[in-house]
Formats: structure tokens, C-alpha cells, sequence
């Protein structure tokens, strides 16, 4: 007959459970990531805070009713950009539509280009008036790959009309 042999760990000492031990690693493990990316967040911070963000609050009114009016003017921007990549010169055009489709000329049409982690690199060109009626374009130069936010604004005496939308600079192959 085979002796069978008697279990003699010692089981009251929690540190020697290896239950406790799996949940002890867990456990720091997730404290070290939560530490990791709070870290990480505060080395990385882009920020993105707006000097004047009590003034840009009292007047979001104002830009509410300015939203309505460019809508009752019914303006188009037809915008056409090129593949934008990082470095290299790009040309864009602008065609400036009443509600009509008819073209017409405005006083001055502006690109501005907002780097979304960086705001030194924010900045603006001015679209020259090309020979046919409506027409401007510009050539700029992005330097660094990835997302570009971009603002269309024309003005017309009085009347401003402005389009925003986001683009993706390429890395150069």
C-alpha cells in the first residue's frame, strides 16, 4: 500500500497563499499603468486651453446669430484642396457661389490652419483673386504629418462666410 503524502504548507501566513499573491501582482500592475498614463498625460499635455475662454463664452450668442446669418446668405465654398503632404507645397483653390450658383468676388478670402496639439504652428494665408470672377487660390506648405484643422473665411464689405474641416497631412514617401 502506497503512503499518500500529507500536505504540510502552512496556509495562515497570507503572503505564502498564492491566491493573494496573483491578486497582490494584479493589483499593482494596474496601479502602474494608471500611474504610467497619468504621467504620460500631464509630460504630454498639448495644452489646449484658450486664453480668453470667459470672453469666448459670453459671446457664443454672438456667434450663434452669426451662424443663422451666414445660412440666410446661402454662399457657397467649394473648395478644392490637394493631397496634403507633409513638407511639400500645395495649391488651394476656392470658387465663391451666391445662392444662385452664380460667382461672384468678395473683398478677401483667408485660409487658417490649426494644429491641434501644437498651436505654434497655427497660423493663415490669404487666397489671391485668380482672373476669373469667384476664383482665388494659394500655395502653402504644412510641415508636419497628421491632423490640420482648416477655417475658409471670406468677407464681403460687412458679410463674412467661413467653412471648417479637418485634413490629414501625409507623411513624404
Amino acid at each position: 500500500m502506497q503512503e499518500q503524502k500529507q500536505d504540510t504548507r502552512d496556509w495562515s501566513v497570507a503572503w505564502k497563499n498564492p491566491l493573494v499573491i496573483f491578486w497582490v501582482v494584479i493589483l499593482l500592475t494596474v496601479l502602474m499603468v494608471n500611474f504610467f498614463m497619468v504621467s504620460m498625460a500631464v509630460v504630454t499635455n498639448p495644452g489646449l486651453v484658450i486664453d480668453d475662454f470667459y470672453e469666448r463664452g459670453k459671446n457664443h450668442a454672438a456667434v450663434l446669430a452669426e451662424r443663422q446669418q451666414m445660412d440666410k446668405l446661402g454662399w457657397q465654398l467649394k473648395v478644392d484642396m490637394p493631397e496634403l503632404v507633409e513638407g511639400k507645397s500645395g495649391q488651394i483653390t476656392l470658387q465663391v457661389l451666391d445662392k444662385d450658383n452664380n460667382a461672384f468676388d468678395v473683398d478677401s478670402a483667408t485660409l487658417y490652419y490649426y494644429r491641434p496639439s501644437d498651436r505654434n504652428l497655427d497660423g493663415s494665408v490669404a487666397l489671391a483673386k485668380l482672373e476669373k470672377q469667384g476664383h482665388y487660390a494659394s500655395e502653402f506648405t504644412l510641415p508636419l504629418k497628421g491632423k490640420w484643422d482648416f477655417i475658409i473665411e471670406v468677407v464681403q464689405g460687412d458679410k463674412k462666410y467661413s467653412i471648417g474641416q479637418s485634413f490629414m497631412v501625409k507623411d513624404p514617401e
